[in-house]
C-alpha cells in the first residue's frame, strides 16, 4: 500500500516561508515590528560563507533570502535591487576585512545586521540621486530596527560564524 505523506520538513519550509511574507506585511501596518531586512542580509553572508568553506552549491535558502530581500526593499520604499547592490559590495570589498580584524563574533553579527541598513540606504540614496529624486533620509526608526534585529540575531545565529 503506497503512502502519500508530505515530508515535514519541507511543509516546516513552506510554513516558515508563508510567515515571513505574512510577518513583512504586518511589519509595514505597524511601527514596532523590524522589517528583518538586516537579519536576512546577515543570513546571506553566512550562507555564502558556508558555501565557500564546504564549497557546497547555493539551494533555495540562498535564493528565497535574496527574494526576500527584494520583496522587503519594495515594501519599505528602498529601490529596487538597491539591497543586492549592497550585499554584493558589503561581501566582496568589506566582509574579509571585518572578519580578519573583529574577533568578537558577537559585534561581528551586529555590524552586519546594521551594515544591512546603512547599505540598502546608501545603494538606494546613490540610484535616487542618478534618477535626480529626493534622497531618504537616515531616520530613528532604522537604528530602532536595527538595534531589535542585533538582539534577535544574536541568538538566531549563535555560534554560526567563523
Amino acid at each position: 500500500m503506497q503512502r502519500n505523506s508530505l515530508n515535514p520538513q519541507s511543509l516546516r519550509f513552506n510554513l516558515f516561508c508563508i510567515f515571513i511574507v505574512i510577518y513583512e506585511i504586518f511589519s509595514i501596518t505597524t511601527t514596532f515590528l523590524p522589517p528583518l531586512i538586516g537579519i536576512f542580509f546577515t543570513y546571506l553572508v553566512i550562507l555564502k560563507d558556508e558555501i565557500d568553506r564546504t564549497l557546497g552549491t547555493k539551494d533555495k535558502r540562498w535564493y528565497l533570502s535574496f527574494a526576500f530581500l527584494i520583496f522587503a526593499e519594495q515594501l519599505n520604499g528602498f529601490e529596487f535591487c538597491s539591497v543586492v547592490l549592497a550585499w554584493i559590495f558589503f561581501y566582496y570589498f568589506m566582509n574579509d576585512w571585518l572578519k580578519t580584524n573583529i574577533k568578537w563574533r558577537k559585534l561581528l553579527i551586529t555590524i552586519y545586521i546594521f551594515s544591512g541598513y546603512i547599505f540598502t540606504l546608501a545603494m538606494s540614496n546613490i540610484v535616487l540621486y542618478v534618477l535626480n529624486q529626493p534622497r531618504m533620509k537616515l531616520d530613528y526608526e532604522y537604528l530602532l530596527y536595527a538595534i531589535i534585529e542585533s538582539l534577535i540575531a544574536l541568538v538566531i545565529f549563535r555560534g554560526r560564524i567563523l
